[in-house]
């Protein structure tokens, strides 16, 4: 299963203007699109898909069905999409991710023209505004596993910018120079050691902020390890918490290999022991905007290294 199913399918499984065959950039078996109109629908409304059924699925197949009226998506840019998705076999609707949701976002970069070069070929070129039509055969169930219908995906393409220049880790005396000016989240703890923040009203920093708020006498920590640690997240856009160990009342364990960009940067080097304030850029957290379920944008830790162990 190539990425864009990959990265769709989880979002269908969590929701378990008028064109047909246009004249529309393509690649892939596209003639498989011959009988697929697309009608009404907007940014944030699924449009009406109709076609024969089956549709006749041998090859990857992406095709531009509706033609958008925005720029042109550039390599390297970032997209972001609502899908609608289709039975090719029935032509029933199993969902969409225009509802109650918000825009997916997908990197139109190396990565994609590698592992779904039919996509790439065609978002490269189309307009913003477009409905692009995506298709490949299903791949074999692994065995135990439920077979994932022949799916029609049809995406429309929301918005397109260049990436956000990458971040950089902060000097310690930019940290200061900003905590000086009370421009860093700040905390109050409760009984229990649970953190609550105040996070201030200027924008946030575009690079990665590490403050020690007191520092551990153990182990230093390596970006290698795997480490326990009790922490609480928060968007700093709206102070929402979104994540805590204390809540579920122990920490945490995980390799700082597996964790968002802004924790493995940001914590190796660390004590164990230490207490650590992370401002995270969203290009080194989840992404902004974010997948389905992710946080959005900039966000705020705590983060207390409990323990660590070395990889083996």
């Amino acid at each position: 299963m190539r990425r864009i199913l990959l990265f769709l399918l989880p979002l269908l499984l969590v929701l378990t203007a008028c064109g047909g065959a246009s004249t529309g950039k393509s690649a892939g078996d596209a003639d498989v699109f011959e009988s697929v109109t697309v009608s009404g629908g907007s940014d944030k409304k699924a449009p009406k898909v109709e076609f024969d059924t089956p549709l006749k699925v041998t090859a990857p197949a992406v095709k531009t069905l509706v033609e958008g009226d925005g720029k042109a998506i550039k390599a390297g840019q970032q997209i972001t999409f609502n899908a609608a998705f289709f039975n090719a076999e029935d032509g029933s609707k199993l969902g969409d991710t225009y509802e109650g949701g918000q825009p997916q976002p997908l990197p139109v970069d190396d990565t994609l023209k590698e592992q779904d070069a039919e996509l790439y070929e065609v978002l490269v070129g189309t307009k913003v505004g477009a409905q692009v039509g995506y298709t490949r055969p299903v791949e074999e169930p692994a065995e135990g596993q439920e077979a994932t219908p022949q799916q029609l995906v049809v995406l429309k393409i929301i918005s397109a910018k260049d990436p956000a220049p990458e971040p950089k880790i902060l000097s310690p005396e930019d940290v200061s120079t900003l905590d000086d000016e009370g421009k860093l989240p700040t905390f109050k703890f409760a009984k229990d050691g649970a953190p609550e923040v105040t996070i201030p009203d200027n924008e946030p920093s575009k690079d990665l902020v590490v403050k020690v708020l007191k520092e551990g006498d153990g182990e230093v920590v390596a970006e290698s390890d795997t480490i326990t640690a009790n922490y609480s997240g928060w968007r700093w856009e709206d102070g929402e918490q979104f994540d805590s160990s204390f809540e579920r009342g122990e920490p945490a364990e995980f390799p700082l290999t597996g964790v968002i960009e802004g924790w493995t940067k940001g914590l190796a080097g660390q004590k164990v022991g230490s207490q650590v304030l992370l401002v995270i850029p969203g290009a080194w957290g989840y992404g902004d905007p974010a997948p389905e379920g992710r946080p959005s944008g900039t966000l705020v830790f705590f983060v207390e290294i409990t323990g660590k162990s070395a990889a083996k």
